[in-house]
């Protein structure tokens, strides 16, 4: 069993554990008890679990030379996102971007290395306010679970969807995806089709197709570029997303 897997399903069978224990000593109250404790260890581990993705990823701290001026866009804008501290990863490992919210005023970006070098200076401000967007409205909570369900039950495929779409639908992921393009749109301050044309750019990337399962798909700043029954992790198509931005669909 892989790593990772193991961590998930380890805090998942700790949570229920808890849960029981605590219905059997207390009823309701030992219940409620014992969610208030498990949400600790949720929060706890998902914190931790910003190392290991980083560690799955082969990811390196981005610091030091910027000769992009990314990291100085980051810094500009990032208090008008209500964010105060943000850390950069890059990676060689093909991936789309991702965005980790492990408190509300902190976040953690990751990009593939070579994203920064194929866009211009606009292009480089206008990612930093796509990411930042996502950071602001993604919960540092509820998309983190959903990722945790993803990596526990990978070979379940069909209860880990079941289980996910109806996460994901109850707690309105979707929702919180269009809104973040929004604010992105808000904020661009350039044309809505140029707006529109930059988020299409960006998935055609090669670099950003990453065929495996690696759980980050719930953190990703991009679209499926197909969607199956399996594949559900609350991000609407890029179609819906361009329509809400341009008016259309390219």
């Amino acid at each position: 069993m892989r790593t990772l897997t193991q961590v998930w399903v380890f805090f998942l069978t700790l949570t229920f554990l808890f849960l029981l224990l605590g219905f059997q000593i207390a009823g309701r109250l030992g219940l409620f008890i014992a969610f208030l404790f498990s949400l600790t260890i949720v929060y706890a581990t998902l914190h931790r679990g910003v190392r290991l993705f980083r560690k799955k990823l082969n990811a390196q701290l981005f610091n030091g030379n910027d000769s992009s001026g990314f990291l100085t866009e980051l810094n500009s804008h990032k208090l008008k996102f209500g964010l105060r501290k943000i850390y950069v990863y890059r990676t060689n490992t093909h991936t789309p971007p991702l965005v980790w919210k492990s408190r509300p005023t902190e976040g953690h970006l990751l990009i593939n290395s070579q994203l920064v070098d194929n866009l211009n200076p606009h292009e480089i401000k206008l990612l930093s306010l796509l990411l930042l967007s996502h950071l602001e409205k993604r919960s540092f909570m509820i998309t983190p679970i959903l990722s945790v369900i993803n990596q526990s039950f990978f070979a379940l495929n069909i209860l880990s969807a079941i289980i996910s779409k109806t996460v994901a639908f109850v707690f309105k992921i979707k929702r919180d995806i269009l809104n973040a393009d929004a604010k992105f749109k808000k904020e661009g301050e350039s044309s809505d089709f140029e707006l529109g044309f930059f988020l299409n750019k960006l998935h055609n990337f090669e670099y950003h197709q990453n065929k495996k399962q690696l759980g980050t798909e719930y953190f990703s700043v991009l679209s499926l570029k197909k969607f199956n029954f399996f594949d559900q992790y609350g991000i609407p198509s890029l179609k819906q997303r361009l329509e809400k931005i341009m008016g259309f669909a390219i």
